[in-house]
């Protein structure tokens, strides 16, 4: 409750800083994609490439967004990450397929570098606009901090879930369920 009173105090893109954070690392299926992956007939090298296509998507579009989020603008660019972000879990939550999770791959980690570092930027544009900029690291510091207890929380809460069946985190992940 304590956390609560003090977002009230915040400008609006902090707090938003704080949920985009909050449901970047909110993943539900983390703690049981290789299960789900096997279940779906893929092995651990496919899983391995997967998470390789993943990572190279990242690493492709780091420096485009970067590019868009200072001309097209930071908010508009961390809302096309999160776009992308649920579209590559809606992917997920209808594929059975080593090229369908591919594809919701790629779309994971575009979302992904989207979101990347165009927050941190928009945090500092925040502060610095509040003549504040001496906060960055604090605020930089609750927001990641947040962060993880979101994905501990997600940890547990995916396992649960997965005791239904290993789609329901997918499922929740995308919100559909």
């Amino acid at each position: 409750f304590l956390f609560l009173h003090h977002m009230k105090r915040f400008p609006p893109n902090i707090f938003g800083l704080y949920l985009i954070k909050i449901a970047k690392w909110f993943s539900l299926v983390m703690p049981v994609v290789v299960i789900f992956y096997q279940e779906n007939g893929l092995s651990m090298k496919d899983i391995f490439v997967l998470k390789a296509i993943y990572s190279v998507s990242i690493v492709i579009m780091e420096i485009p967004s970067g590019y868009m989020a200072d001309v097209w603008g930071r908010k508009k660019t961390l809302l096309l990450g999160a776009i992308l972000g649920a579209a590559g879990f809606a992917l997920y939550s209808f594929s059975y397929t080593f090229w369908a999770f591919a594809v919701a791959e790629i779309v994971l980690g575009i979302g992904h570098s989207f979101t990347s570092g165009a927050d941190s930027a928009m945090l500092y544009d925040t502060l610095k606009e509040q003549k504040q900029e001496k906060e960055y690291i604090k605020h930089e510091g609750w927001i990641t901090s947040t962060g993880n207890f979101s994905e501990a929380f997600a940890g547990v809460l995916g396992g649960l879930l997965a005791t239904i069946s290993l789609r329901w985190p997918f499922y929740f992940q995308f919100g559909i369920a």
